[in-house]
């Protein structure tokens, strides 16, 4: 295909070519809408950049891509020099040719046919209006059908006019790189922690030589008189109160230097981690910044479908945009790219009405899709809205009847916000035909799955026949969060920050009942009180003699607040997110994990997990206390040895053992574990397959060997899936085998329940 054998050129070629048909998308856009303030200026941006394509294709001999833009570069210098008006019909033209190219550049072949008639009609344009004939070259590469379109209008607004970013000197680095980069600073970020606890350390150390110098000199007026009695009465002094004295003397001298320097020590430890602190930051800033682009770099995108989407539907639809000069992190953008086709999509098909429609209810015939982007904090949020007819309510609560998700009685009582709730309920649909665009109810499904893998939520909003108003929140960073620590079930935990709306204690008689759950007032609204340690799955102790308050977190999230009782509350901390493995990135409840400054690895809890499944709690604080008899039973501890190379793997683990009220012991590794299962007598073993030194499988083999060791009952706990996979680890003995892919804490104590 490519005269070039050089493969470092073709991947420079590709990328340049894709940042060259995306400023040539977003430029016929601008210019066919009008929203350019220098239309001429445009025209001939474009035009260098049809002209720069082709040549950088002539290059490294794509010639498909290369005629393609010469044909594209006559037709805009035509319009450049009013030669040609720059129709829908011609601009439908330019676009095909746009989609070929795409096509190419992505891998994909383009039908012979579609290549050739777009070939054709490009050929023809140009030859009208400049005379010039040239034979279209035999395809070598494809693309997907382009749907027919129709003769209808799409008005597309930029609110903040944008115009075409100059061209700036630069270099390409690859992601992989960018992302090793981050995780070295962040890595950096998290010793900068690490010396926070350290200074606090020294200055708790500082606190306690001063106590000693306090108590000393309580002591001094009695070592002055013993000094002066041994002045005045030689005689008397023994040689061993001669050098307790000199001791005390010297003591004095050596507590007075010791407290000055300690107290140069911590200032200049107190000025060192500030200037780390400031480094850090400053380096995490700017690698961060790296990571940046705009999101106007997608919009072009966004744009184009509406437009095809309202031709095809027949509908004639305004965009307006808001905020897209604001940058997000690549990974972040990329991520949002489905869900916001699927909400705009859904907006054009189950939104927005025909002319006729929207004429006969009073509306004006275009119809309004508006999309923002605005930055708060340390959250972004998109906001997509139209002017449509709005969510259908009845129709959701008849379809969630029909599904069986909910009674007719209780469809009939729920309120509104809990309805919008099976919006995003899998396979829910209002729509009786499935089309092209929708129907299947799987695209709001969609939506909140990967923003809460964004570490997002979503909220929705909706007036009938009014229109929609949905908002994704997602952090600026994936890789760093402020978040509020707190302790439930003697296990310290994390939320973030975005999600918190307030903290509290309350008095008991700030607490009343609601249809026999505990609810407290908020801004003149009854909020729902549930312990978190409930929810968790964690034993909830029973109420003291004497009522006491409670320590309350108010967590917002899917349109919902709930207030959640918690043990005690901490501090709000910056803490640098670890990756996990997938099979614990499924875990739910959890949405990510961290390691705190005395290196001990905290869970951060998702917000959207925790709001979803407070519903299903029913009454957990009214629980009786345990009698005695369950208070022996529970003292009697099973005794687990978890053995897992993954520090937040073991970590997760031991922490769900634990709450469950086992006693429970940790190694790296099989060596480790048999070592330990030398000294220490355990009732089951957890293990992993793939860890250093001596695997699971040796491990479980070892332990079934030995006479002393091979009643223990050993559970794989693994990310092998594959049946030859799972009998090998029968074979070698193991009792039980789960796949970490399908792990929920249930099922794995009721494993254990069953091998003990």
């Amino acid at each position: 295909m490519a005269k070039s054998s050089d493969a470092d050129l073709l991947s420079i070629f590709w990328t340049e070519a894709g940042d060259y048909l995306q400023r040539l998308n977003h430029g016929l856009l601008q210019l066919e809408t009008g929203q350019v303030e220098a239309p001429q200026e445009a025209l001939r941006e474009m035009n260098r950049l049809a002209h720069s394509l082709k040549g950088a294709a002539r290059a490294v001999g794509i010639n498909v891509i290369e005629t393609i833009a010469h044909y594209m570069e006559e037709i805009l210098h035509a319009a450049l020099h009013a030669q040609l008006k720059l129709s829908p019909e011609v601009c439908d033209l330019l676009y095909d040719g746009l989609d070929l190219i795409q096509n190419v550049i992505s891998g994909e072949e383009n039908p012979y046919e579609i290549l050739a008639d777009v070939l054709a009609r490009l050929e023809q344009l140009v030859g009208t209006t400049t005379g010039e004939t040239a034979t279209p070259i035999p395809p070598d590469q494809n693309s997907m059908e382009i749907p027919s379109v129709s003769t209808s209008t799409l008005e597309v607004g930029i609110s903040s006019t944008l115009q075409m970013r100059p061209a700036e000197d630069n270099i390409r680095v690859s992601i992989p790189k960018l992302d090793q980069l981050m995780g070295e600073v962040s890595e950096l970020l998290t010793y900068r922690l690490h010396g926070e606890e350290r200074l606090q350390d020294l200055r708790q150390l500082q606190r306690f030589h001063s106590q000693w110098q306090r108590e000393w000199r309580g002591s001094r007026t009695a070592y002055i008189r013993l000094a002066r009695w041994a002045q005045h009465q030689p005689e008397q002094v023994t040689a061993e109160i001669t050098a307790l004295l000199r001791f005390l003397e010297t003591n004095q001298r050596h507590l007075t230097a010791v407290n000055r320097q300690m107290a140069q020590l911590v200032q200049a430890l107190t000025q060192q981690q500030l200037q780390l602190s400031a480094i850090t930051e400053q380096l995490q800033s700017d690698v961060s910044r790296m990571r940046l682009i705009p999101f106007d770099s997608v919009l072009s995108g966004f744009q184009r479908m509406i437009r095809d989407l309202a031709r095809d539907t027949g509908k004639r639809i305004q965009m307006d945009v808001h905020g897209a000069n604001v940058e997000l992190d690549k990974a972040v953008l990329d991520g949002l790219k489905e869900p916001i086709m699927h909400l705009l999509r859904n907006a054009v098909d189950h939104g927005i009405e025909q002319v006729e429609e929207r004429e006969s209810q009073g509306k004006p015939p275009v119809g309004r899709i508006m999309l923002s982007v605005e930055q708060h904090g340390s959250e972004i949020i998109i906001t997509i809205q139209d002017d449509g007819r709005g969510i259908d309510l009845p129709g959701i609560r008849e379809a969630a009847v029909q599904s069986g998700l909910l009674t007719i009685q209780d469809a009939a009582s729920i309120s509104d916000e809990d309805v919008y709730s099976f919006v995003f309920y899998p396979g829910l649909t209002t729509s009786n035909d499935v089309t092209p665009l929708s129907g299947r109810g799987l695209g709001m499904d969609i939506v909140r799955t990967r923003v809460e893998s964004l570490r997002g939520r979503v909220s929705l909003n909706s007036v009938p026949g009014k229109g929609t108003t949905i908002r994704l929140h997602v952090p600026v960073s994936l890789t760093r969060m402020n978040c509020i620590l707190l302790r439930v079930g003697g296990q310290d935990f994390a939320v973030p920050v975005a999600v918190v709306r307030r903290m509290l204690t309350l008095p008991p008689d700030e607490i009343f009942r609601v249809e026999g759950r505990e609810t407290i007032m908020l801004d003149e609204q009854a909020v729902p009180l549930v312990d978190l340690g409930a929810v968790l799955g964690f034993p909830v102790p029973g109420h003291p003699d004497q009522p006491t308050d409670r320590k309350v977190i108010l967590l917002h999230a899917s349109d919902r607040t709930i207030a959640f009782q918690v043990e005690n509350l901490f501090r709000e901390q910056e803490l640098v997110l670890k990756p996990m493995g997938a099979e614990i990135e499924a875990a739910q409840y959890v949405s990510g994990a961290a390691l705190l400054g005395s290196g001990e690895v905290i869970i951060v809890l998702d917000a959207n997990d925790l709001i979803r499944s407070a519903a299903l709690v029913k009454n957990p604080l009214s629980r009786a206390a345990p009698n005695p008899a369950a208070i022996q039973a529970e003292q009697t501890r099973h005794k687990v040895l978890v053995v897992d190379d993954s520090i937040t793997t073991r970590t997760l683990e031991k922490n769900i053992l634990e709450t469950a009220g086992f006693d429970v012991r940790t190694a790296i590794d099989g060596v480790e574990a048999w070592a330990l299962l030398q000294e220490w007598s355990c009732e089951v073993v957890i293990a992993d397959v793939e860890m250093p030194a001596m695997n699971g499988l040796e491990l479980t083999r070892l332990i079934k060997a030995d006479p002393y060791t091979r009643d223990i009952p050993v559970i794989i706990l693994t990310s092998l899936a594959k049946p030859e996979q799972r009998q090998a680890g029968l074979d070698a003995g193991a009792d039980a085998y789960l796949v970490k892919s399908q792990f929920n804490q249930e099922e794995l104590l009721r494993m254990i329940q069953a091998v003990l």
